[in-house]
């Protein structure tokens, strides 16, 4: 059974579901990163009693750059939703962001990203170079073996959101040992 290539978006009416969803995983991280970071650093200053004087500044400005972060990011990560397809057959699996179509701030980002780290918004690979593919209760990830944790390339997280998803899911379920399913 040949399956053609075809396209798959994110559904309009779940796109704000995806973006909440990914904003507070993302925040998450956000807020884990600090709390280990303000924590060295009371236990850093605590012996010379600086703490009393630096900690609070500290939390306030990590407060009020998270609370920025939170809001700024529904804009740029429904934007990117809005942006990206989704292909999957028994040949490829990619995920294509049209970046000439985002915002600037995306624009700027991604570019900064891609010089800087070599992070890729765009992602592509065929089946024989999938490594794992795992079904979650939100998404779907497939990793081929040139995954790099740093950067994200070689990653694709299909999400729950997508128009037919379950088409995608039931398609990788048929075809376990082509992407690799794990359980």
């Amino acid at each position: 059974m040949n399956h053609p290539e075809k396209a798959y978006k994110i559904s309009e009416s779940r796109i704000n579901s995806f973006v909440n969803r990914t904003r507070k995983r993302n925040f998450t991280m956000i807020a884990i990163f600090m709390s280990v970071f303000l924590l060295l650093m009371f236990w850093f200053t605590y012996s010379y009693h600086v703490h009393t004087v630096i900690m609070l500044p500290l939390l306030l400005m990590f407060s009020v750059i998270a609370i920025g972060i939170y809001i700024a990011s529904f804009f740029q990560l429904k934007n990117i939703a809005e942006e990206t397809v989704f292909y999957v057959s028994e040949k490829n699996v990619k995920k294509i962001v049209a970046t000439g179509a985002l915002n600037m701030m995306n624009q700027f980002a991604n570019n900064r990203q891609e010089v800087r780290y070599g992070a890729k918004m765009s992602q592509q690979f065929p089946t024989h170079e999938i490594e794992s593919t795992q079904i979650k209760a939100n998404e779907i990830v497939i990793k081929s073996f040139d995954y790099n944790v740093f950067t994200g390339n070689g990653k694709i997280i299909i999400p729950k959101e997508l128009e037919n998803y379950l088409s995608v899911k039931e398609f990788i379920l048929v075809h376990p040992k082509k992407f690799k399913l794990i359980s």
